[in-house]
């Protein structure tokens, strides 16, 4: 979409569990680079562009989770003790990321500039910090 102006970036929840693998935050961050939003959008098309986030999202985590696995496949069948240990922190780990991913909604539906009650359908995924509450 070329009226795109800026992108969303990786949630913080997910930088700061993937902080020791640069590699697929900027992973994450090509796949977000596919949607974002422009001034002169509408909010049918910025809801558009926000669920599109969080299914592009979902997709990576996923998919990030699927090759972890098979590193552990690959590291089990070289028996190599080291080798193992790495490959089953990374799948936890992406396993971990991939089902966060409604403790990131509530940062992306602001990037996408929603307001509070526009997104009802996926309030029930968010508990109120007492900031919202006041």
């Amino acid at each position: 979409m070329s009226d795109i102006t800026e992108h969303p970036p990786v949630p913080q929840l997910l930088q700061e569990k993937l902080k020791d693998y640069p590699e697929l935050i900027a992973q994450l961050q090509e796949t977000l680079n596919k949607v974002g939003r422009s001034p002169q959008m509408s909010k049918t098309l910025l809801t558009d562009q926000f669920e599109s986030a969080i299914w592009r999202l979902e997709s990576r985590l996923d998919r990030l989770a699927s090759e972890a696995a098979e590193e552990l496949k690959v590291a089990e069948s070289a028996r190599d003790p080291e080798r193992i240990a790495k490959a089953e922190a990374k799948w936890r780990l992406m396993d971990d990321c991939a089902g966060c991913v409604p403790d990131c909604l509530r940062e992306l539906a602001v990037f996408f500039g929603q307001t509070v009650g526009l997104f009802k359908s996926i309030d029930f995924f968010f508990v109120p910090t007492a900031k919202e509450n006041s």
